[in-house]
């Protein structure tokens, strides 16, 4: 395990707003902050940051906008400025689009092991859900599941580490939900911009 004051988290963005504002209040209610929270904005309009100026004093740690000119997608390249910028030696990632576990970043931390990178799942809100008004702490996957406003169910609750299970099969990556070492991203010099 290692000590959350190590974690940078980076979440990618694009004209995401209210998914953003939910996943936002979710890193609120974290049982461990990370030390730095790093918005990774592929191009986003002002309400964006508007909302990022607004909601950054109620967080537990620093709040950063990176930002790049709309060119159309370029994740990467924000991606990449992020970790030029991150202060921290372990990186978490997940986008504006989901909604963190109150143990988001602990499990993340307790994950954290050299030489290996983390990645999890996620499930899907419904449409009319997702773009409700309701407070990010009213949000549990069991009675979303119940009403048909959850997709994906298993993927939405939290397991204990004995269940996890270690796949060194695996290809590819699933960004919303990843930890790695910023120097082993570093290694291979970090994100594909050509992707």
């Amino acid at each position: 395990m290692i000590s959350s004051n190590q974690i940078s988290l980076v979440i990618s963005t694009y004209n995401h707003v209210r998914p953003l504002e939910l996943c936002l209040a979710g890193f609120r209610n974290q049982t461990t902050a990370p030390m730095e929270i790093l918005i990774a904005d592929d191009g986003s309009t002002s309400p964006t940051r508007d909302l990022i100026v607004r909601l950054a004093p109620s967080l537990p740690c620093p709040v950063h906008h990176l930002w790049h000119e709309d060119k159309g997608f370029r994740k990467n390249a924000i991606l990449n400025q992020s970790l030029a910028a991150a202060k921290g030696d372990y990186l978490v990632l997940t986008d504006a689009d989901c909604i963190p576990h109150p143990k988001f970043i602990e499990d993340h931390a307790c994950l954290a092991e050299k030489g290996f990178w983390v990645q999890g799942r996620r499930s899907y809100l419904s449409s009319s859900f997702s773009t409700a008004h309701l407070p990010a702490d009213s949000i549990h996957p069991l009675p979303l599941f119940l009403s048909g406003q959850l997709s994906g169910a298993a993927k939405a609750f939290r397991l204990p580490f004995p269940i996890i299970k270690r796949d060194t099969a695996q290809r590819g990556i699933i960004g919303c939900n990843m930890a790695m070492w910023k120097k082993d991203l570093l290694e291979v010099n970090g994100w594909d911009e050509e992707y």
